[in-house]
């Protein structure tokens, strides 16, 4: 098992894997639509880290795609998991789908939801079941880099 604050993870297939030496922060479960439909999901589950802190370990089905003016997603070509998104206007800070985060081989634990933004795109047979802050749309403290309009 990795040491310290490394967290690896990967898509299905096995053919786009990374780690990271630094802490994972901000656990988010976002709601709009986009996410729902790329995600299959009723959220998708983003963790951030500081870019710097990336490597690829492998990278051979990687692509980096855009559905908005926003930001830039990374998904594996050959499965199709989506791996990550970064806002333009934060190049400096990447959102990785924690789901795509391997804890049993990683050394750092996840953190808990800290927030559910978008929930008013939440599907409506869908449940928050606990007790982290819930915003409608934007939460303020993104209003400077995460359009309203999703």
């Amino acid at each position: 098992m990795p040491s310290g604050n490394t967290v690896v993870g990967g898509c299905y297939c096995g053919k786009v894997r990374y780690e990271t030496t630094g802490p994972v922060y901000g656990l988010t479960l976002c709601y709009c639509r986009m996410c729902q439909l790329v995600h299959g999901a009723p959220f998708a589950t983003y963790t951030n880290i500081q870019r710097e802190h990336l490597k690829w370990i492998r990278r051979d089905a990687l692509t980096e795609f855009s559905l908005s003016k926003y930001a830039t997603r990374t998904a594996c070509r050959e499965c199709h998991a989506p791996i990550s998104m970064t806002y333009h206007v934060k190049p400096h800070e990447v959102g990785l789908c924690a789901v795509t985060i391997n804890e049993k081989e990683s050394a750092m634990t996840l953190p808990e939801v800290q927030r559910h933004i978008f929930v008013q795109e939440k599907p409506a047979w869908y449940t928050i079941s606990d007790d982290a802050p819930q915003a409608m749309g934007v939460p303020e403290s993104s209003k400077s880099y995460m359009p309203e309009e999703l």
